[in-house]
């Protein structure tokens, strides 16, 4: 069961995340429109289709957190809270987000805290993305480790002056779904 600290932090990315989709929200273009279909669907359970089995065969996520835009079959944005000893988990876990869902996941967030004890008091924060690699056969996806462990809080626990977790607006659905909000 996750911690206090864990929870607290996933509701306050969540708080800020939907706090700035309400402000897209409340204009009239096509950025509002699509914004009003954009919500958080908390932790709720993600089945991928399993390469080379039945159909029927699914595999289970359940991320921390999530941003699930009503039209699209998968979360745009997954966010993943990890202890520094689980970092490597979550690097894993991203990379099954991203290409099972053949980039239907657009992003995913991690935030690694260390806390308890003697420990720092540090949190760092890590994004992945998937870029399509052209070649002469076939074009490929792959993840991209955009943001590597960037510190947002130092050993003490005091902000730091990294500006913190950038998002796009077409980061939030599948491009099909966010080709007229991103020209």
């Amino acid at each position: 069961m996750p911690s206090s600290i864990h929870e607290l932090l996933i509701r306050g990315v969540e708080d800020a995340i939907r706090c700035q989709l309400k402000t897209i929200c409340s204009g009239s273009d096509a950025a509002a429109l699509f914004a009003q279909e954009v919500d958080s669907a908390g932790s709720s359970i993600i089945n991928f289709p399993v390469d080379g089995a039945p159909p029927t065969t699914k595999s289970k996520h359940e991320p921390d957190a999530s941003f699930w835009h009503a039209q699209a079959k998968y979360p745009g944005v997954i966010i993943e809270v990890a202890y520094s000893q689980k970092r490597k988990k979550v690097s894993r876990l991203a990379e099954d987000y991203l290409l099972d869902s053949n980039a239907n996941v657009q992003v995913v967030v991690g935030l690694d805290i260390e806390y308890g004890g003697k420990r720092s008091q540090k949190a760092t924060l890590s994004v992945w993305r998937t870029h399509v690699i052209h070649t002469d056969d076939v074009d490929r996806l792959e993840v991209v480790q955009e943001v590597a462990d960037e510190a947002f809080r130092d050993d003490q626990g005091n902000p730091t002056n990294y500006p913190g977790l950038r998002l796009q607006l077409s980061d939030f659905a599948f491009e099909g779904l966010t080709e007229d909000v991103v020209k």
